[in-house]
């Protein structure tokens, strides 16, 4: 008997009420364009890649694109034993914090992903290419810690977010001024970059989703 594939349940309702193009990206960032992971079996990029082609994404292919993004997630995150793969939700609050955007813990899912979204892809973020936003994500700086989200962001008199217009300044978020972290160019580091290559466009492509389609995503 085939044993379930765990993944996010409110994410694989949602993917199943868009259009697959935008699965296309998630497939895309998984297989790497077609070329494959080493931790990705082949049976399941075969799978992903000949379900793309035909442009007919079963239930079970979404279970599994779901479920590895989800455990390549974990690798960025210290309980990376656990049996099932990291919620959504999770790898949302572990990508903010690795974008250095303040009280990550204590924002609403939803607050995260618009900052997520509009500090990584501006005020262009409906109209950008898919390239061009796995190119931001994949940032030398974004993967590594140095990314400065406050930097991208502001808030205006009604606590809505802003983009900062012009050069980007020095200037931070509700007037507070936050560093990049120092992070030691080690092994260590070089390995979770790998992961955020894969979390960083995930989430923030989820969260795109979200923001373009917020009754399917019951927002």
């Amino acid at each position: 008997m085939k044993q379930p594939v765990k993944c996010d349940p409110e994410l694989l309702q949602f993917l199943g009420k868009i259009q697959n193009k935008h699965i296309d990206y998630l497939v895309d960032v998984l297989t790497d364009n077609g070329r494959g992971r080493l931790a990705l079996s082949s049976s399941i990029k075969d799978l992903l890649l000949t379900e793309k082609a035909e442009q007919d994404y079963s239930e079970e292919g979404l279970c599994h694109l779901l479920h590895e993004l989800q455990e390549y997630g974990g690798n960025s995150l210290v309980n990376r034993f656990r049996s099932a793969p990291v919620p959504y939700s999770e790898l949302l609050t572990d990508v903010h914090r690795q974008l250095n955007g303040l009280d990550s813990h204590k924002k609403t899912n939803y607050e995260k992903e618009q900052e997520i979204v509009l500090s990584l892809f501006g005020k262009e973020w409906q109209s950008l290419e898919d390239h061009e936003r796995w190119e931001r994500c994949t940032e030398t700086k974004v993967i590594t810690g140095f990314f400065n989200m406050q930097e991208k962001l502001d808030v205006n008199k009604n606590f809505r977010i802003n983009i900062r217009s012009g050069a980007t300044r020095a200037t931070a978020f509700l007037g507070l001024s936050v560093s990049p972290p120092m992070i030691p160019i080690t092994a260590t580091v070089f390995s979770l970059g790998e992961a955020y290559r894969i979390t960083i466009p995930f989430v923030a492509h989820i969260a795109m989703l979200k923001m373009l389609y917020p009754s399917e995503a019951g927002q």
